[in-house]
């Protein structure tokens, strides 16, 4: 399986990390006025509600993915697999889920073994792997030798895109949104186009 080229992000790259940032920020605007909620109204105002039908997830918009993705407690293999997609491309997929694994396997982002489904979380060590192939990471000998998602996350870790964690832990929207963020920065610094630097994640 051929390792994908220096196709991945361009000058949207500085785009979807403002995008990720502003899904963050989102976030936490919503959860600060549920704190206020609590105080104000007591602790009925934060009941759990009946449960209702999950909202179709964005497919043609970066801006409504990011958001999407930054309200989801675990990340699924759908939303990795389109956020990393418009990390390597520079723009979203607009096809379903078959035909945007389809499209991964032939460029060598995800595994053709993996066989995942769309409502599957993810761990860490398949977002490393992903991540490392959207960006053309080569570096590290194991990650080299042997290709394995742990070893992947151990690249990221040492260059600051992620930021710690056991590697076949669980990964939230929130984490996913500031990896993608410092990835598609990391590329435009090894570009020699050097984009913001980001606080700590959420």
């Amino acid at each position: 399986m051929s390792e994908p080229g220096e196709s991945s992000p361009g000058p949207a790259a500085a785009s979807l990390r403002r995008l990720c940032i502003a899904g963050r920020l989102c976030i936490a605007g919503r959860l600060c006025i549920a704190g206020v909620a609590a105080t104000l109204f007591g602790c009925q105002a934060l009941q759990p509600r009946a449960a209702t039908t999950q909202p179709a997830m964005p497919a043609e918009s970066n801006a409504e993915l990011m958001l999407y993705i930054g309200e989801q407690p675990y990340t699924t293999a759908e939303a990795a697999y389109r956020a990393v997609y418009i990390l390597w491309k520079g723009e979203p997929f607009a096809g379903d889920f078959a035909a945007l694994t389809a499209a991964l396997e032939a460029g060598g982002i995800v595994g053709p073994s993996w066989r995942l489904d769309p409502g599957d979380h993810v761990n860490r060590a398949v977002v490393g792997y992903m991540v490392c192939r959207a960006c053309d990471i080569r570096s590290g000998l194991n990650w080299q030798l042997t290709g394995l998602g742990r070893y992947a996350w151990r690249e990221l870790e040492g260059k600051g895109i992620c930021r710690g964690g056991g590697e076949f832990g669980l990964v939230s929207g929130g984490e996913l949104l500031g990896i993608v963020a410092r990835a598609a920065d990391y590329v435009q610094q090894r570009r020699g186009h050097p984009g913001a630097k980001l606080g700590p994640p959420p």
